[in-house]
This record gives C-alpha cells, sequence and structure tokens, in this order.
C-alpha cells in the first residue's frame, strides 16, 4: 500500500467489502505492508466513484469519509471516519529481507485481538519481496475462529479461472487453509479522464477460512457491487 493510492477505486471495493464483512460485530484488523514515496506509476488516478451515484448507494458513509479525507495518504486514511469500531492497524514500513522474521511478528502482536485481518500489499501474494504478501506470513497469521483476507491483482500469465484455482491450492497447501474464497471483481475504467476508452481493471480479494456468516455477508456484497454500472462480480469457493 502507498500513499498515492489512497481513495481510488479500488479502495473504494476493498474497504466496502471489509466493512460489509465486519459489520458491527467483528473485529477488523488491517496490515498495510505499507511502503513510503511514490512509486512513479499512475495507479492511483482513478476517482471516477465520485462522480456515479451507484457507488454511493453501495456504501455512502465509506463514500461521504474518503471524500473528506485532508491528504492522500495512509496516515489520513487510518483517522477517517470509515473504520468499523476497534479497527486495528499495523503501518510499520515495509522492512529489508533480514528484517522481514521480526516485522511480521511485531505485525502479529499489533493484530492479536483482530477477528479478520486484512492483508493489503501493493501486488498481492507472492514471493518475498517488498510488493508481496507470503503464504507463509498468511499461514503465520491464521488461528481458530479468525479469517484473513488479501487482495490479489491477476495477471495474465494463465486465464483466470486456472490461475484462481491455483491460488486456492497454493493457500491450501502452504498456508494450510481449510476453506477459500475469493471475490473476483472487474471494474471498467476509462484510460484517460473523461475519456471514451476504458480498459478493464481485476481486483480479487480473498479470505481463507470464512465461517458461514462471513460467507453469506459475502455473497450479499457480491450482489450489491455487481449492480454498480461497470463493473462485474463473482464469488468462488474452494473448501
Amino acid at each position: 500500500m502507498r500513499d498515492q493510492y489512497v481513495g481510488d477505486v479500488s479502495d473504494v471495493l476493498k474497504f466496502a467489502f471489509l466493512r460489509s464483512l465486519a459489520a458491527t460485530d467483528r473485529r477488523l484488523g488491517i496490515a498495510w505492508y505499507y511502503s513510503p514515496g511514490d512509486d512513479g506509476r499512475p495507479d492511483g488516478r482513478h476517482l471516477e466513484w465520485r462522480d456515479e451515484p451507484a457507488w454511493r448507494g453501495l456504501d455512502s458513509e465509506l463514500c461521504t469519509g474518503l471524500l473528506s479525507i485532508p491528504a492522500r495518504s495512509v496516515a489520513a486514511l487510518e483517522g477517517a471516519p470509515i473504520w468499523p469500531c476497534g479497527t486495528i492497524f499495523h503501518h510499520e514500513p515495509m522492512p529489508s529481507r533480514v528484517d522481514r522474521p521480526a516485522w511480521c511478528e511485531r505485525k502479529r502482536d499489533t493484530l492479536q485481538k483482530a477477528d479478520i485481518v486484512f492483508l493489503d500489499p501493493d501486488n498481492g501474494v507472492g514471493a518475498e519481496t517488498k510488493r508481496h504478501a507470503t503464504y507463509a506470513e498468511i499461514r503465520h497469521l491464521r488461528r481458530p475462529g479468525r479469517a484473513v483476507a488479501f487482495i490479489t491483482f491477476p495477471g495474465r500469465s494463465m486465464k483466470h479461472d486456472k490461475l484462481m484455482k491455483q491460488l486456492h491450492q497454493r493457500l491450501i497447501d502452504e498456508a494450510d487453509a481449510e476453506k477459500v474464497v475469493t471475490l473476483r471483481t472487474n471494474v471498467s475504467v476509462p484510460t484517460v479522464v473523461n475519456g471514451s476508452l476504458y480498459v478493464q481493471r481485476q481486483r480479487w480479494f480473498t479470505i481463507i477460512d470464512p465461517d458461514a456468516q462471513l460467507l453469506q455477508r459475502a455473497q450479499t456484497f457480491t450482489a450489491a457491487i455487481g449492480a454498480i454500472p461497470k463493473v462485474r462480480a463473482v464469488l468462488d469457493c474452494t473448501s
């Protein structure tokens, strides 16, 4: 997660989803995988949701809260009135590789009381880089009664159905996951501001070990998000 991404359409998707999952009875923990500084990419520029009433219809409190942020920064985001009561944050910047084990221990300690832990790396789960969470870190955060979730940006190396099945299997094999659910979203965004040409932006949100109530909330959210113009959503489960 980088400051430059704060408040874009990906944030609306993930925070609306997390708010739906947590509701008023689950304590949310956010592991930012924070990387200070701008990486020079145009990511974070898609703010078209601000002019689409359907997004406000999905979660008006969230949209109002995001619009109230005084600066595009993770620090400002944590102070926004969008978080379920008691939300916990781990915002320590990403460390060097040699310091990563100790960083992971501090993250687990900080988020100890969370019922749902969400990991927000730049590029999803993968190798031990500053842009990824690892399968070992996911396994380290699991405990009975807790769901662990994270964002993924699917590539084009293989068909997405096959890629999703591979992701789920690796979570079972390498993170000891018992049940895996992935919300696959696709948002059409303009190539330039106010442009007429659109590109597809896929964002996947995977939940490990959701109970029946969390699964029902995910299903309800999938139907709601899929009703927004230029958004497609499907929920895939592996048990």
